[in-house]
């Protein structure tokens, strides 16, 4: 059995659940079941077609999404194991972001989700989460600084606040799933969907410049 790599895993696994459209594409099918897959357009009219059927044959090739061959040609999309088991680190993050109000205090399910995503796909920002009393360079704990996930006391050591403390509970959720499904985490799509919704710029994330959707996610923490 390989030694686990927590940290390595849970970042790894928010860079791939941080990919455009991930988001939105699970929480729907999560909350409304299956989908005919030539019925998919009109259940997600807001994402271009060819970035849809791209981010659909991703997020199958990732173990998220399987499809059930039928004779009709008309087989469902439907979640894995892996993708199911999304419903509680979706959770886990928005309600982080929502009493933090990460990015701001007026946002959508998905746009927090990503959000949250994009702080713990850096490696530094989730070393400081496991490890904060250290005294690291400047630029990696800046991003973490920025979203109040730390303090420098007058000796320059960083300590969690709470926000911190609790994105460590976040990130708990999301390392427990990497480590529940590794095939997963460790598999490589030949092509990616397109840039994440949530990019940061100076260190703080901007709003997507598409929407993510702010009808699906019912079963979700608002």
């Amino acid at each position: 059995m390989s030694t686990p790599r927590p940290t390595a895993d849970a970042v790894s696994a928010a860079a791939m659940l941080s990919l455009r459209w991930t988001t939105r594409i699970i929480s729907e099918i999560d909350d409304n079941g299956p989908i005919p897959h030539r019925a998919a357009q009109a259940t997600f009219p807001d994402i271009p077609a060819d970035s849809l059927q791209h981010g659909l044959r991703t997020l199958r090739q990732r173990g998220l999404l399987q499809v059930r061959e039928r004779r009709d040609d008309d087989s469902p999309v439907e979640l894995t194991q892996a993708g199911q088991d999304l419903g509680d680190v979706y959770e886990a993050l928005s309600r982080w972001a929502r009493r933090h109000h990460y990015p701001t205090a007026q946002t959508d399910f998905g746009t927090r989700v990503e959000a949250t995503l994009v702080l713990l796909r850096d490696r530094h920002t989730v070393s400081l989460l496991d490890a904060p009393s250290v005294k690291p360079y400047g630029y990696r704990g800046r991003r973490a600084l920025h979203a109040g996930l730390i303090s420098t006391g007058p000796d320059g050591w960083y300590t969690l606040t709470e926000a911190g403390e609790e994105l460590g509970q976040a990130l708990a959720v999301l390392t427990n799933w990497a480590a529940a499904h590794p095939q997963v985490v460790t598999a490589t799509a030949s092509r990616r969907p397109s840039r994440p919704t949530t990019e940061l710029h100076h260190g703080g994330p901007a709003l997507p410049p598409a929407p993510v959707g702010s009808t699906h996610g019912q079963r979700f923490s608002r």
